[in-house]
């Protein structure tokens, strides 16, 4: 694969000049196109088919993710790196879901950015560690309304056990093993059982 092409978005001259030249820096990357609006975005993409985009998530009174949009409506699957000064899930999950390959904090060292931007060429999707991190932090403030009887259902959950099977174990009724799972899902913000044990061994819940 020879150099790669990026388009950098975003509203101010001056991050699209240092993005320039902190890339130029990189002998196999090279900005072959800048753009401060959405419009222009599409256009310059369209035009240059570039390798990857790198985007602001907020563009003045636009919103970056509307080229996203725009681009995945056209067609276009170039891989789109966003860069956000936004470190919450809901942003992370509205970048993703917009159609976006990679979510990076503006808070990234030079050398991750780079290395998202190959990882992005190479059809992978990249969430920044400093992200990934402070995501955790999260997940442990909630971890003091974790009760007992809720880690008691996490282990049995890590070792295989269904509803059934918990509530056997536990004394209890499936219905109530049931409530008390909803609640974890809630507190981890996990979407299966196969993702709440793995939050739970990350956070230290499960040893």
């Amino acid at each position: 694969m020879g150099s790669i092409a990026v388009v950098v978005v975003d509203d101010h001259e001056l991050v699209r000049e240092g993005l320039a030249s902190l890339l130029a820096q990189s002998d196999d990357i090279r900005v072959t196109g800048q753009a401060a609006s959405v419009d222009r975005a599409v256009e310059l993409v369209e035009a240059q088919s570039p390798d990857v985009v790198l985007l602001d998530m907020q563009l003045g009174s636009e919103q970056g993710l509307d080229v996203v949009r725009r681009l995945r409506a056209l067609g276009c699957p170039v891989p789109v790196l966003v860069l956000s000064a936004h470190d919450s899930a809901r942003h992370l999950r509205e970048a993703l879901t917009a159609g976006a390959d990679g979510y990076l904090l503006k808070s990234s060292s030079a050398q991750a950015l780079v290395d998202g931007i190959r990882a992005a060429a190479a059809g992978q999707t990249v969430i920044g560690e400093e992200f990934v991190a402070r995501l955790l932090e999260g997940v442990a403030e909630q971890l003091p309304e974790v009760t007992g009887r809720e880690l008691e259902i996490l282990e049995l959950v890590a070792q295989g056990n269904g509803n059934r099977e918990i509530a056997e174990r536990l004394g209890i009724s499936s219905r109530t093993a049931q409530k008390h799972l909803e609640h974890l899902f809630r507190k981890l913000e996990a979407g299966d059982r196969t993702e709440l044990v793995a939050l739970a061994f990350r956070a230290g819940l499960l040893g």
